[in-house]
């Protein structure tokens, strides 16, 4: 994110070279320009914003752990391309109810895309993939006042097939563990997100529940 450095203001001697251009001569223009947000570069040089706009793909929400990891940039360019992406409106940023390393309660700050552009780009229920678990995932009902708001439970589902795809089988509380954290979905309570998920995951092609374990078996 540019920002003038207070360093960079007038010397109110007129600079020790006394020029008649005054001090700041060969950076006129740099106070009128307006932010970029494809300003910002990684460690390659290239800017981090196009990466940045690519790793939000659906309603999720996302970290500045998570968007650095998607976009491949260090996290204090991530976090200065969401802050500008956020001005230009393009993300919206929010708190949420999270769980530390430690178990300790915790708040933490992720981004998303605004629903409009979420409404511009795909239907509700749209299809985003072909695939018989997305599918399914499309077609299911959820609460919630605002599309946004079930798009976000809707991905909470796929983040927890995903999880099992990967890293399972696991407990109940193995996938809230994982889960609910980075995927809360608007609940404050990890139990009201079990019983939003739990029931849907049954509907899911492939997922099977036994002997207290969830496994995903496509």
């Amino acid at each position: 994110m540019s920002e003038q450095s207070p360093g960079r203001a007038a010397d109110p001697g007129g600079g020790a070279d006394g020029d008649a251009d005054g001090p700041g001569a060969d950076e006129s223009g740099d106070g009128d320009e307006a932010a970029d947000p494809d300003g910002d570069t990684g460690t390659t040089g290239e800017p981090v914003a196009p990466a940045v706009r690519d790793a939000f793909v659906d309603a999720a929400p996302r970290t500045v752990a998570e968007v650095a990891v998607a976009a491949d940039a260090p996290r204090d360019a991530v976090a200065d391309a969401l802050a500008d992406l956020e001005a230009a409106g393009e993300l919206r940023r929010r708190e949420v109810a999270a769980t530390g390393d430690d178990g300790a309660a915790r708040t933490a700050v992720v981004w998303h895309l605004p629903a409009s552009t979420l409404r511009e780009r795909t239907p509700e229920g749209t299809v985003e993939a072909g695939d018989a678990v997305d599918r399914a995932v499309a077609r299911m009902a959820f609460p919630g006042a605002s599309r946004m708001m079930r798009d976000w439970r809707r991905d909470a589902v796929r983040a927890v097939v995903a999880f099992l795809r990967e890293d399972g089988p696991a407990t109940a509380d193995g996938i809230v563990g994982a889960v609910y954290p980075p995927h809360s979905a608007g609940y404050d309570d990890r139990d009201a997100w079990w019983d939003c998920v739990r029931p849907r995951l049954l509907a899911v092609p492939g997922v099977a529940h036994d002997d207290g374990e969830w496994r995903y078996d496509p």
